[in-house]
């Protein structure tokens, strides 16, 4: 168990905290893929997933799944809306995504249902690693990158005397730091996040006091 952990943090990149979205692939009567968001923390995986779905279903039937690492937002689309376009596999007791940069085996341990979902810990059990290397795909890079671009450009539109797309900017600098604080808490993702959001805030209080 151990090993293993030390392999999910050193092959697939996974830092803790933070969320990463995979897609699931859940089987009892057929394999079903569905993206969730992962959380990896103290040797374990952390998935919200609601009641009302197939995951659900299929995990209560057999509380086994793989997570799959991709970083095609294309694969991400597939496994929502066109299912039958995956190429899915079989290796054991595990159903995985042939085309996944890699995927990992998990088990469930805990379950916590809360008003019409569950909050599942899952125990890493088996790891499968493709040619390519793997890279976790988490909002928490996109959010930053768009908080960055923002918050450059909140300024010029203030000096054009665009304030109003300023404001909209600053918006959405707001979001992306709540939702940072959501999907990494307490990382450096979060940090930076927070740096960016005060220095929008310090650039539109600057023109209230003006």
């Amino acid at each position: 168990m151990v090993e293993l952990t030390l392999l999910v943090v050193a092959e697939l990149g996974f830092v803790e905290g933070v969320v990463y979205e995979v897609i699931a692939v859940s089987f009892s009567s057929k394999p079903h893929p569905a993206p969730i968001g992962v959380r990896f923390k103290d040797g374990l995986f952390e998935a919200t997933i609601y009641h009302d779905t197939a995951t659900y279903a299929n995990l209560k039937v057999h509380p086994m799944c793989t997570l799959n690492v991709v970083r095609s937002g294309l694969l991400f689309y597939d496994a929502v809306y066109m299912k039958h376009k995956l190429r899915v596999m079989r290796e054991g007791d595990y159903w995985f995504l042939a085309d996944a940069d890699a995927w990992l085996g998990v088990t469930v341990v805990e379950e916590s249902p809360d008003r019409g979902r569950s909050v599942f810990k899952f125990k890493p059990s088996m790891l499968h690693l493709s040619q390519v290397k793997p890279k976790p795909y988490t909002r928490a890079d996109g959010a930053l990158v768009e908080m960055l671009v923002h918050e450059s450009r909140i300024k010029p539109y203030i000096d054009s005397g665009l304030l109003v797309e300023a404001k909209r900017l600053y918006d959405l600098i707001v979001h992306y730091n709540e939702l940072m604080a959501r999907i990494a808490q307490n990382t450096e993702y979060q940090a930076y996040a927070k740096a960016i959001y005060e220095s929008a805030t310090r650039r539109m209080g600057e023109l209230k006091g003006g």
